[in-house]
């Protein structure tokens, strides 16, 4: 896959290389090359592929490392819902089993960077891609920095959803267009990003038939795997799914100003209400999560989920990458 071309896809996760110490890391990945004479990518291309390693590097670690030194790495790659997702990833480490840890490494191939922002000014984004070695397919990462004084780190990642594609960026040394207002694209970001997320609700509500975005595999399985659950449940317990905007992480407008690879966070919040006399028993994450292995009334969940859309000039958005991190739970 080149810099100007991204294909097909599927599921997540990280890899490379750790410096000396974390100080050195957090100095490495961040400030800016000084400004050129012509206004053009905000990074040269050897420079963005150095700092997307270390980033990708420093994540890839501490997602190995649930302790202290992984608590580092975590706050050293990545910011905002990423980090919130991170560090519930590491404490949820002993409930995932080693088949589906495995089938997260990444290649030992360095990260490509498809898109380094335009201008001068901040903030400033990458779009990077790096690749699951099981699989061979594509895992997209927002890397942000506010400032100067501050290093790029992880703002969203998700794996591409089969069959996805999005079209070509411009050349690194002449950077991307950022988001701004919207305007162009055949819906503004933070208005998909509401429309999307009342969809995926439980129980469902009917399409309207103005939906601003294509349906994608991603809903589909959010509906059906809803589905599936309260079914399974018996009438024992009732059971709701609500999800709601949270966050338009960022993005970038691809070659011709065609659109824009957008980034966007959802919250997810599962219900279950007990109906019966006798208390229930939660899942295993919950119980790491809320110390909690029996549930007498009410238990919540709350998933932040990463949305990667392409919007185009015109016509639907469509979803091309998602990927979703249980971070919190309560009991009554």
């Amino acid at each position: 896959m080149t810099r100007n071309q991204l294909r097909r896809v599927a599921t997540p996760t990280a890899a490379v290389l750790l410096c000396a110490a974390l100080a050195g890391c957090a100095s490495v990945v961040g400030v800016s090359d000084a400004p050129a004479g012509t206004v053009g990518g905000v990074l040269q291309p050897k420079r963005a592929e150095a700092i997307a390693a270390q980033v990708i590097e420093d994540a890839t670690r501490s997602a190995a490392s649930p302790g202290p030194e992984g608590d580092a790495l975590r706050e050293v790659s990545h910011t905002g819902d990423a980090l919130t997702a991170a560090r519930a990833d590491a404490r949820l480490a002993a409930t995932i089993s080693q088949e589906v840890r495995d089938a997260r490494l990444l290649t030992s191939a360095p990260p490509v960077v498809l898109a380094v922002s335009r201008g001068l000014g901040y903030p400033r984004s990458m779009v990077v891609q790096t690749t699951i070695a099981r699989s061979g397919l594509p895992v997209l990462y927002l890397l942000t920095t506010p400032d100067v004084r501050t290093p790029f780190k992880i703002a969203a990642r998700a794996p591409m959803l089969p069959s996805a594609s999005v079209r070509a960026f411009d050349p690194l040394a002449q950077g991307s267009p950022g988001l701004g207002d919207g305007s162009g694209l055949a819906v503004a970001p933070d208005r998909l990003t509401s429309a999307y997320a009342a969809s995926l609700g439980y129980p469902p509500s009917a399409p309207t038939g103005a939906e601003p975005f294509a349906g994608d595999s991603f809903a589909a399985g959010v509906r059906a795997v809803a589905q599936s659950q309260n079914e399974g449940l018996n009438g024992a317990l009732t059971y709701t799914q609500a999800h709601s905007p949270k966050a338009v992480a960022g993005g970038l407008r691809v070659a011709g100003d065609r659109g824009a690879l957008v980034f966007t966070v959802l919250e997810r919040q599962d219900t279950f209400v007990n109906t019966s006399a006798a208390p229930f028993a939660p899942s295993a994450a919950f119980t790491a999560l809320t110390g909690a292995s029996t549930v007498r009334a009410q238990a919540r969940l709350l998933s932040v989920e990463f949305v990667i859309f392409f919007i185009p000039d015109s016509g639907p958005a469509v979803a091309v990458g998602a990927e979703q991190h249980l971070y919190a739970a309560s009991a009554a």
